[in-house]
């Protein structure tokens, strides 16, 4: 599929035979696609039933043979709305992030990259670990000193460099670009177009599992799944699939609430979350055009606090799912969006759920809560 890579910032093309995470002027890149008047049922390879399903679709050569994405959707009616839970934390490294490290990844080793260089609280850093592991690739990961050790002994077990930083998300970013050098390249999420790529090939399988939404809730960090949502939903739309983008929530938790706060919501609460670790990043360069993706598609945003965390993830494990507590965010702005009627009765909803609490096992038995059924 041609592509180009633009400057969201400066809108400057940006040649596509060498790795680039930003621009010249500082501002992010966007991967464009040019689809040639083709039509979506064309382009779908049906017998794949992983990310290489959508390959035409993506601005790589050759993705490896791992069975990535396809996760199943789980169908819940709550409050007399259809909710369809897309269970992310069952993919390979236990996360969403499995998505855009894979596609990052495949591009880097196409591009002759020996060694990827990551910044994460856990799950972004297992995903690229994995990558690495699988294709040859050798993978230094920067972590907050006060990651959840779950996370960061996985992290060895899967031959990464580990980098215990102490400081906080924002802290460990720097180092890890600092890090870059000859033949090792930074491909952290916040800032690589590619992983973004990889992250809309789940609005293609909701699509194919249930048709259209109304409604899709997301946790944000990073933004990188709201954005590739939002990508891949503005794809089908080109590709006339769809009518339009389903209306976006975002959510975010306490302290970590400048993109909410920039839509509006209001924070009820005076301490930083604790248990949401996956979305503590305080100012994401892609802050302007997450907002901007929650405008256009009339969506809204909502800030929780730990004690509705807490409460989330009991409710998720009577469910049958055992997530982490960032993938608990979602499901308290769901709950509060029916309630205060942004989300109307016999509405779709997509929700996924993010991160695996399989990881976490230790940090999730010293919540109380979450010893309770």
């Amino acid at each position: 599929m041609p592509f180009k890579v633009v400057c969201c910032n400066c809108g400057k093309e940006a040649r596509r035979d060498e790795w680039r995470w930003r621009d010249d002027c500082g501002g992010v890149f966007d991967i464009v696609l040019d689809f040639q008047g083709r039509e979506f049922p064309e382009l779908v390879d049906v017998k794949e039933e992983n990310i290489r399903r959508y390959a035409q679709f993506l601005p790589v050569e050759g993705l490896p043979s791992v069975h990535q994405g396809w996760t199943p959707i789980v169908k819940k009616t709550i409050a007399g709305v259809e909710v369809n839970f897309k269970l992310e934390y069952l993919s390979l490294g236990g996360s969403f992030k499995d998505r855009g490290a894979y596609v990052s990844t495949a591009k880097a080793k196409e591009l002759g990259v020996k060694g990827i260089i990551v910044d994460s609280s856990g799950n972004a850093g297992i995903s690229f670990s994995l990558m690495g592991l699988l294709s040859g690739i050798n993978v230094d990961v920067f972590v907050p000193k006060h990651a959840p050790e779950g996370k960061k002994n996985l992290l060895r077990l899967l031959q990464a460099n580990v980098h215990e930083i102490d400081g906080d998300r924002m802290d460990v970013n720097r180092e890890a670009i600092k890090a870059e050098r000859e033949g090792f390249v930074y491909v952290g999420h916040w800032w690589n177009p590619y992983f973004i790529e990889g992250e809309k090939t789940m609005a293609y399988e909701a699509y194919e599992q249930i048709g259209s939404s109304d409604y899709v809730v997301v946790p944000v960090g990073s933004g990188t799944i709201l954005l590739g949502l939002y990508k891949g939903y503005q794809e089908l739309v080109e590709l006339q699939v769809l009518n339009k983008v389903p209306e976006i929530i975002a959510v975010q938790a306490c302290g970590y609430s400048k993109i909410c706060r920039d839509l509006g919501a209001k924070e009820r609460c005076l301490t930083k979350s604790k248990l949401a670790d996956g979305i503590a990043i305080a100012d994401p360069p892609r802050r302007r055009q997450i907002v901007e993706a929650v405008k256009r598609t009339n969506g809204h945003a909502i800030i929780v606090e730990d004690e509705e965390i807490k409460e989330s993830l009991v409710e998720l494990r009577r469910l049958g799912f055992i997530v982490e507590p960032t993938s608990a965010v979602p499901y308290v702005a769901l709950k509060q969006s029916i309630k205060e009627g942004f989300i109307k009765p016999k509405s779709k909803v997509l929700l996924p759920l993010t991160g695996s609490g399989l990881k976490l096992v230790d940090e999730l038995i010293e919540i109380k809560e979450c010893l309770k059924m």
